[in-house]
């Protein structure tokens, strides 16, 4: 029985490809890599900017109790550009101690690049974050602000209890 010199080396190569996969499943540890958050109104930065370059392909409003969805109309998306331009810096605040563990309303914007989540737990509380960050939430301060520029009161109307 003579081996092929070809078939020999196919072989051990076959079997040291499948043996650095297993090498693939290590996990790195991301902190190394992450700095701290630039600015406590980092997210909400890129998400006015992703308002001002174009609609969202996608806006609704969830209700988390019984899991109600509604879509946003094309006015209620100027409320949202003037909650946006009315915050300053004193509008953003750390994470709050006595926050609920699950938000009342979810507002998820869907662009076509990034899609973002906006958690509304109260009328003085809410936090935006993308799909995908990497950095903790931004928390804002709403208790000062108009009332008819409150997300949590457009959400209230749009799916009243």
């Amino acid at each position: 029985m003579s081996i092929n010199k070809n078939k020999c080396i196919i072989i051990v190569m076959c079997v040291f490809f499948s043996l650095s996969l297993f090498g693939c499943k290590y996990d790195f540890n991301k902190s190394i890599y992450m700095k701290n958050k630039p600015t406590n109104y980092y997210y909400t930065k890129l998400l006015m900017k992703d308002l001002s370059l174009e609609k969202p392909v996608e806006l609704y409003t969830l209700y988390m109790n019984f899991y109600k969805k509604k879509d946003f109309s094309k006015d209620d998306l100027s409320t949202f550009i003037q909650f946006f331009n009315s915050l300053n810096n004193d509008s953003f605040i750390a994470k709050p101690p006595n926050l609920p563990a699950k938000p009342l309303y979810k507002i998820f914007l869907t662009f076509s690049v990034n899609k973002y989540v906006i958690n509304i737990y109260n009328e003085n509380v809410i936090s935006i974050y993308p799909w995908d960050g990497d950095y903790s939430m931004d928390y804002i301060d709403t208790s000062k602000m108009y009332k008819a520029y409150n997300l949590f009161g457009l959400c209230k109307y749009l799916i009243p209890k």
